[in-house]
């Protein structure tokens, strides 16, 4: 059986991405071994003077650390090992100010590591190392990005750039305008579950 790493950011009460978040976990068990991450209750440690230091050293070469050092670095260790173990990746989170919130990005920032999940040479320049992957990002926002005009919305391109980077193949299934169209609020959550049950059906075609 697959393993698939569950990740929510879903702190607001009455959240929508928690709708679709659970959603995709309720279709989803008995498919699929699932771990489950939730970055408002165990958030990722930040890029601080500390641990942005050491890491900086890793990308550079740098593999014997001290108790201390590896002490520091246990938090990103923790959540890199946890996305190289599964199969698969779901990422449910909400857009606030036109991007992924803080806690969201920190935790992009700490699994994009030099010689875990991606390489560099001057050969071959930057590389992939997760191929074997899938992921799913479930983005939530109040305003309606998808007729907006000149307002863009960055959280999208993100994530898609990083998964990207790190090799791994990417979908996003979104439920854009859930405050600003309230009318609309019903289906557009409804038409959300309709796309998760059919990634589902891709994914786990076969149990």
């Amino acid at each position: 059986m697959t393993k698939t790493l569950v990740i929510n950011y879903t702190p607001r009460k009455g959240s929508y991405t928690r709708i679709l978040f659970d959603e995709f976990v309720k279709l989803a068990k008995g498919k699929t071994e699932i771990k489950y991450l939730n970055l408002a209750e165990t958030p990722p440690d930040l890029l601080l003077e500390k641990n942005l230091n050491l890491i900086m050293e890793w990308n550079m070469g740098k593999r014997d650390f001290s108790e201390e050092e590896l002490s520091i670095l246990s938090n990103h260790n923790k959540l890199i090992d946890e996305v190289l173990e599964v199969d698969n990746i779901v990422l449910a989170f909400p857009i606030y100010n036109f991007t992924m919130p803080a806690t969201v990005k920190a935790w992009i920032d700490a699994i994009v590591v030099s010689d875990k999940t991606f390489s560099f040479s001057p050969e071959t320049g930057f590389v992939g190392l997760c191929n074997n992957k899938k992921a799913l990002s479930l983005v939530v926002s109040g305003f309606d990005y998808n007729n907006s005009g000149n307002i863009k919305e960055y959280a999208s391109l993100t994530i898609k750039q990083n998964f990207d980077f790190m090799g791994i193949s990417s979908e996003q299934i979104s439920a854009f305008g859930v405050d600003q169209n309230r009318d609309q609020l019903n289906s557009t959550l409804e038409n959300a579950k309709f796309e998760i049950k059919n990634l589902i059906d891709r994914w786990f075609p076969n149990v």
